[in-house]
């Protein structure tokens, strides 16, 4: 499954799981950049998820919230083999 297209303005709040409904470790998109990328989650609180995700220089983590996380099914390696989750 590519990488969503839709902006995270544009979401419906229907379609958005809410932060704390993610565990760490959980694949996911992530809305950074302005585009999405593949991420995975490090810890989260009722409003943020700390999340890894790779940049242009390395692995990088950052604090997102709701609308700019996705559900990610796909396997990304690069990511996904991140042993300090």
């Amino acid at each position: 499954m590519p990488a969503p297209r839709i902006n995270p303005a544009r979401r419906a709040s229907a379609e958005i799981a809410a932060t704390d409904s993610y565990q760490s470790g959980d694949r996911v998109w992530v809305h950074r950049e302005r585009k999405w990328q593949a991420g995975i989650i490090s810890d989260v609180s009722s409003d943020k998820a700390v999340v890894i995700c790779g940049s242009d220089s390395g692995v990088v983590e950052e604090t997102m919230t709701a609308p700019h996380l996705m559900v990610r099914d796909d396997v990304y390696t690069y990511i996904d083999t991140v042993t300090y989750v």
